[in-house]
């Protein structure tokens, strides 16, 4: 350094490896009279670690950097002295580097110069750095006295040059990655006056062993002696407590007691010492412990409460695993390692566990190919890729670690040992312990036995962890993916063959998994158990030839049936796909392929293969209106999903004639009250697209009776059909109605599910277009937007709900004057409908015209012509002529002929739409006043004024009426009758404006019937 640094503060700079380092430079200059921020000693469990770093920072004056092969290569490290280096205004030096091993220094640091401690003695290197921060201090000949504690003087680090003078511990791991919470946290265990023992404790191959050595070298200069003891095998422990006996020179006499409280004695006249007891079993295997010092045990077991502070060590975090990857790999030949996605998925297969991640490293380098090639070869030969040579630093393999604690299990716990068995085929997570116990449950005979025996299945429970083969709740249980993959592996070799296992997980599955997830407590056991029919969905086909394909289907159709009520398409098709196949080679009449195929049409109708699940429902159809007693139940079922398919493709009539059929089975095939409710609404839907409101309301409200008769009042069933009811009463103009009867179906599902569920979607979606209708715009957005956030937030983002969700939006963006959102909205909606649905489909008329309209009132008439003209050429092939939803797209077209010009053909359009509208919903419905004002504005357009004037009047009459006086669609009207009163001045003054009717779908946006 150039000149003497001042008595100022340093930010200590260092790498987590080189803690011994750290703490002995600290204790060195706090000792001569600096204030020294470190990390280690400074931060408090909990604080925000960056910001209180970025703060010592700015606190100090300097930054002390320790300087090493570690710290260089390090980026967090690198910060932090390349930031000292360029915040130096004044000239000063603000980076001191002190240099502790070979390495190459940077040109910036080789300039400043640094204080070079490499190979000297304490005293010498305590004279060197000191005399480099301050040549002309009066430097201290000894330690500086320190206030004692407990009768016993606190001694400063050990120089980290020198290793304690009794010292026995394993090399240290130079690929060691992560755990520095662990590290610290067991420091600050084992330094505390109350903690003389810690019991660090995991799965095998979790790297127990590693953190002790680790802990053993980073804090060395903590204690004089450290001594490792092997504790797995008791002849080995008792050799290693003898070596350490010979290393303080006591005399071995023989007698192992004897031996023993000598040494002990000795350990308790010393004082600074640390034992790591090394894979303990039983606390009974390590009693009594020496005193006076600190102790460290590693082990499975987790039961150590009353011997020491027990720590539990996971697996390595994502992060972690990465990094430990990233370092191990990219050492010796095998830079090119492969990509980070690459990395990723190989930390993702092996778990994240350490030993798995060592080996598969040290593999790939081994044989000298990438991650890439290791994959391949874990995909084809998992056995081959985990069986290969333990890494340097290890005796066992991952698998011969674990196979050795299975025979272990097997022989001294068989019901622990069944109980992995079963468990090996579940998803990893979550397995349920209550449910697995479930009377009635389908479980293997002596399973059975154990899991309804609370003892055995607690002692079995027990005996998994204290190999840590498991981690435990009171309401789940745990185990690592590759534990599960060994004793797999196991069974294979050893039985029972796992597709006899396979067997029984489905058979206990089917037996447990709710036959209806419609209610609230089944639909949380059937997501508890969705990850278990997942994974034996995986395992089947490795033993397609034993597994009983039958229940293995017909979980599958289950499961995947919950899955579509969930809006979790994707998942169900690929289940439903599955159900299939197993079932293929039974007879095309077979009732379970009938229901599958059923319940498999339904899926497709949602994601708009509609032509696929028409073929399957004509194909049930046939088979079930043959007389057979095992098919008779079908045919009701499918008549009226038959009829909701072609009332969603627009072919009414024959929709009405298969619902109709339905309808006529209830006397002989004793349909069920659910059943004929759900024949109801369908009706009702083709009655309200026919135009046939009245009906239609009355076919809704006998839904409703039914669905209260059958479920109760409260039941969130009845909640579907007070949303169709809704749909109705607002096309007849009993908007209030409608609103009350969705404001009752909301509170109902979100009392059972919550406001946040997908359940509450459809009605919160009719409640918003209700709201717009009665002018609470604000309101009704809350809803839609409710609405679009929560089918946001599910698997499928194809969800057939989404489109209607959009238009909504659009519909009340134009209402309330934002047209650049509104636009948005339409095209959003219009490219998402797009991927469910064909040009013509009649959910593509409803996007489509609503968006027609909002480009007319934008100004963007060729593209709103373009849009409109292809909406009613297909609303009119679906529904006809005059039906009342042609008659809207209609009025919408005509607007957009008078945006264009064209005000002879607008009229007539427009007068076309009021006759058809007036047919169906009479001369004072909300829907022919706006109409009433389209014709207005076209002959305020054509100069002809008193006509004008007359049309705004009778819209303002309606309009006050049905919306009500001080409605913002009023408001609007109003203005124009007051226009319609004078002369039109075509371009030179204000004109009037031209509402549009919006379109809704008011029914389920899917055909799962809750």
């Amino acid at each position: 350094m150039d000149g003497a640094v001042g008595r100022g503060d340093f930010y200590l700079s260092y790498h987590p490896a080189d803690l011994s380092w750290a703490h002995w430079l600290s204790w060195v200059l706090e000792q001569n009279g600096y204030k020294v921020f470190v990390q280690d000693w400074d931060l408090k469990p909990g604080e925000n670690i960056v910001a209180r770093k970025a703060q010592a920072l700015d606190r100090c004056e300097f930054t002390l950097a320790v300087v090493t092969r570690a710290y260089l290569a390090t980026p967090a490290c690198r910060d932090d002295w390349t930031s000292a280096f360029l915040q130096d205004p004044d000239g000063r030096d603000r980076l001191v580097c002190v240099q502790t091993e070979v390495c190459d220094l940077p040109r910036q640091m080789r300039v400043r110069g640094v204080i070079d401690l490499q190979d000297r003695a304490e005293d010498e290197a305590q004279a060197v750095l000191l005399d480099s921060l301050d040549p002309d201090r009066r430097r201290p000949t000894a330690h500086p006295g320190y206030p004692r504690a407990a009768g016993r003087e606190v001694k400063p680090p050990r120089f980290p040059a020198i290793s304690p003078s009794i010292f026995n511990a394993p090399p240290r791991n130079d690929h060691f990655t992560g755990r520095l919470h662990h590290l610290r946290g067991l420091h600050e265990h084992l330094q505390a006056v109350t903690v003389l023992q810690a019991a660090v404790h995991g799965l095998g191959g979790v790297g127990k062993s590693q953190i002790a050595i680790e802990y053993a070298h980073r804090y060395a200069t903590s204690y004089d002696i450290v001594w490792w003891v092997a504790a797995e095998q008791h002849a080995v422990m008792q050799a290693d407590i003898s070596a350490l006996a010979a290393a303080l020179n006591i005399p071995l006499t023989g007698d192992e007691r004897r031996q023993r409280e000598a040494l002990y004695a000795e350990l308790r006249r010393r004082g600074r010492w640390l034992i790591i007891y090394d894979n303990a079993e039983h606390p009974d295997d390590v009693y009594p412990l020496p005193e006076g010092g600190r102790v460290l045990i590693t082990s499975r077991n987790p039961n150590w409460a009353n011997v020491a502070t027990a720590m539990s060590l996971d697996v390595l975090t994502d992060a972690e695993a990465s990094g430990f990857l990233d370092k191990r790999l990219s050492t010796g030949d095998t830079r090119d390692y492969g990509s980070p996605a690459d990395v990723e998925e190989l930390r993702q297969r092996l778990g994240n566990l350490p030993l798995a991640l060592e080996q598969a490293a040290a593999f790939i380098q081994a044989a000298g190919i990438n991650v890439r090639d290791y994959l391949g070869l874990l995909s084809t030969s998992p056995r081959d890729a985990l069986s290969a040579s333990p890494p340097v630093g290890y005796t066992l393999t991952v698998i011969d670690t674990w196979m050795l604690t299975l025979d272990k299990i097997e022989k001294t716990c068989p019901d622990a040992y069944r109980l992995l068995l079963f468990c090996a085929f579940l998803a990893p997570d979550q397995v349920p312990r209550r449910v697995l116990g479930r009377p009635g449950s389908h479980l293997p005979r002596h399973l059975g036995r154990v899991v309804t025996n609370p003892s055995r299945y607690f002692a079995a429970v027990s005996a998994l962890r204290r190999y840590s083969m498991i981690k435990a709740t009171p309401e789940e249980i745990s185990l690592h993916r590759l534990v599960q993959w060994v004793v797999r592996q196991r069974a294979g070799r050893t039985g029972p063959h796992p597709s006899e296992l396979v067997s029984d997980v489905v058979r206990w599955l089917l037996s447990v998994y709710p036959v209806s997830a419609g209610e609230p407590e089944n639909a949380a056991l059937a997501g508890t158990l969705l990850p278990h029919v997942l994974a034996v969905h995986d395992h089947a086909p490795e033993c397609l030839h034993h597994t009983p394909r039958r229940e293995l289907a017909a979980l599958l159709e289950r499961t995947a049936v919950f899955l579509h009520a969930s809006t979790r398409l994707k998942t169900a098709e690929t289940l439903f796909d599955s159900a299939l196949r197993f079932l293929c080679g039974v007879k095309p009449t077979d009732p379970q392929l009938l229901r599958t195929e059923l319940a498999y049409g339904r899926l497709l109708q949602d994601v708009g293969r509609t032509d696929e699940a028409q073929h399957l429902f004509e194909r049930v159809l046939a088979h079930s209106r043959k007389r057979n007693a095992g098919r008779a139940g079908l045919l009701a079922p499918t008549l009226v999903d038959m009829g909701r398919l072609l009332q969603e493709e627009g072919r009414l009539r024959e929709a009405r004639e298969r619902v109709t059929e339905a309808l006529t089975l209830a006397p002989t095939a004793h349909l069920s009250v659910e059943l004929q409710a759900k024949v109801y609404g369908i009706l009702g839907r083709i009655q309200q697209d026919l135009g046939e409101i009245a009906d239609a309301r009355h076919a809704y409200e006998l839904a409703l009776r039914l669905a209260v008769q059958a479920f109760g009042e409260r039941d969130s069933r009845v909640a579907l059909r007070r949303n169709n009811l809704a749909g109705a009463l607002h096309l007849a103009g009993d908007v209030e109605g409608a609103r009350h009867q969705l404001d009752t179906a909301l509170a109902g599902l979100t009392r059972v599910y919550g406001s946040e569920h997908d359940r509450t979607v459809a009605v919160r979606v009719n409640l918003g277009a209700a709201l717009q209708v009665l002018g609470e715009y604000g309101a009704a957005r809350v809803q839609l937007d409710q609405a679009l956030q929560i089918c946001g937030g599910l698997e499928l983002h194809e969800d057939p709900r989404i489109p209607m969700i959009l238009t909504g939006l659009g519909v009340l963006s134009q209402d309330d004057g934002d047209l650049p959102q509104a636009l948005r909205h339409h095209r959003a909606a219009l490219k998402a409908g797009l991927k469910l649905y064909l040009p013509d489909h009649p959910r593509m008329v409803v996007l489509s015209s609503n968006a027609g309209a909002a480009m007319t009132c934008e100004g963007s008439v060729a593209e709103a012509s373009t849009t409109l003209r292809t909406a009613l050429g297909a609303a009119t092939a679906l529904y006809g002529e005059h039906h009342p939803r042609v008659a809207v797209v209609r009025s919408h077209w005509g607007m957009c002929l008078a945006a264009a010009g064209d005000t002879t053909e607008a009229w007539t359009q427009e007068s076309l739409a009021l006759e058809d509208s007036q047919r169906t919903y009479g001369d004072q419905h909300q829907r022919t006043a706006t109409i009433q004002n389209s014709l207005g504005c076209i002959r305020w357009m054509q100069g002809r004024p008193r006509e004008s004037g007359e049309l705004f009047s009778r819209a303002l009459r309606i309009a006050a009426l049905t919306y009500g006086p001080e409605h913002p669609r009023t408001a609007v009207f109003r203005a124009n009758c007051s226009l319609g009163a004078g002369d039109p001045v075509p371009g030179g003054g204000p004109e009037p404006v031209a509402l549009f009717i919006p379109l809704h779908i008011h029914q389920q946006a899917t055909t799962i019937d809750r």
